[in-house]
């Protein structure tokens, strides 16, 4: 059972959940929203990975900026900027102007995602650390699987508009739960000009460096796969016949396993043998892809995107919690933005290798791509070593 620091986690959750809810209602139909500009496959990979790269050069000053000034405040601020995107995207008028759109709403991320998992660790208790991981990324990926579904059918009863504007009004939610009901953690208050008395300790525990690239490896795979999802699932799924709704399917097989995987497999990393956790799901994400480009139906694609979020859900937790135990407590605001500009390495990656592969080779030649790219990360997993029941 959660313990009652992590029971008083839940409006966190909450505003997690709402905040993923709103941007996930577009995956379905954001490529072909794109192209519809005239915009090329590269061209669509370039302003999918826009969101990631800024989020690869803020991430970490902003991270650190939370450790020294708090960060509710400026979480409120990332989830402000959610409310206002989607009313950007309805007024665009060119693929050029998305560019500058994605590169805001990376700049917003930078100021929500590696911020609330901070927030998480700060108040979870050392022991609980894998199962709180857990029901963040359930939060997560829980929207995830219900935002696409619900945005395609929006997009085929009202057209584009529509799930913009859900996405609007589920950012204003979130930012009012986060505003009334989300305490800032006592550990973080530093005011602005001061240090925290341990800030200059080592970010990373002394041998576990390796460690920390390969978790962090994990994570950048998570971002590949999400962005494999957003530039290419949807013309992969109009290859075999699909339409947007199919696509909603697929994400919610997709993202409602990985949310209920990240709750058992979160558990079980706090039980130990957190490697081997790590592992396995790297390597049930690269089998997920060896099999897709024998899928022909919606079951059988349905089928290897639950292996893929199975894989997600055994992995993530682990590798979240391993970095909590193997780093300074005092900089978890700087610790988490390298880990998520990890994520965001996969986020840029992705779309990219898609988006060149898609355009010489066709959507197989992209799945292919990502086969070798699931290999390499599987076995870089095999140089992680365990923390030891390291605590604060």
């Amino acid at each position: 059972m959660p313990s009652p620091r992590s029971k008083s986690l839940g409006p966190l959750y909450l505003a997690v959940f709402v905040a993923v809810l709103g941007f996930s209602l577009i995956a379905p139909f954001f490529p072909h929203y794109v192209m519809d500009f005239g915009a090329s496959y590269f061209m669509l990979g370039i302003i999918v990975s826009i969101y990631g790269a800024v989020q690869l050069l803020t991430q970490i000053p902003i991270g650190r900026l939370s450790d020294r000034m708090g960060r509710k405040k400026i979480m409120l601020l990332g989830l402000a900027m959610f409310s206002v995107i989607p009313l950007l995207y309805i007024q665009a008028e060119s693929a050029y102007s998305l560019l500058f759109i994605r590169a805001l709403g990376g700049l917003g991320a930078s100021a929500v995602w590696p911020i609330s998992m901070a927030l998480i660790i700060d108040q979870a208790e050392p022991g609980g650390r894998g199962e709180a991981m857990g029901l963040y990324n359930a939060s997560f990926f829980g929207a995830l699987a219900l935002g696409p579904l619900l945005g395609g059918v929006l997009y085929d009863l009202w057209g584009v508009e529509a799930p913009f504007l859900l996405w609007a009004v589920l950012g204003a939610l979130s930012l009012f739960v986060v505003l009334f009901r989300v305490s800032e953690p006592e550990r973080s208050k530093v005011q602005i000009g001061e240090t925290p008395s341990n800030i200059g300790s080592d970010l990373i525990t002394s041998g576990y460096k390796m460690t920390f690239l390969a978790c962090s490896s994990v994570v950048l795979w998570s971002g590949v796969v999400g962005g494999f999802n957003f530039t290419m699932l949807p013309a992969y799924a109009s290859s075999l016949g699909f339409k947007a709704a199919d696509v909603g399917v697929i994400y919610l097989v997709y993202g409602g396993c990985t949310a209920l995987f990240n709750i058992y497999f979160g558990r079980q990393a706090d039980r130990g043998r957190r490697k081997a956790l790590i592992f396995t799901g790297c390597l049930a994400g690269a089998v997920g892809f060896v099999f897709l480009p024998m899928a022909h139906s919606l079951l059988q694609v349905s089928v290897l995107f639950a292996v893929l979020g199975m894989g997600l859900g055994m992995a993530n937790p682990a590798a979240a919690a391993l970095i909590a135990d193997t780093t300074s407590a005092a900089r978890r605001g700087e610790v988490y933005g390298i880990f998520n500009t990890a994520r965001m390495a996969g986020v840029v990656i992705g779309p990219l290798i898609a988006g060149f592969a898609a355009d010489i080779e066709g959507v197989g030649g992209a799945v292919y791509a990502f086969i070798i790219l699931a290999v390499v990360i599987t076995l870089e997993s095999l140089i992680i070593r365990e923390a030891g029941g390291k605590a604060d």
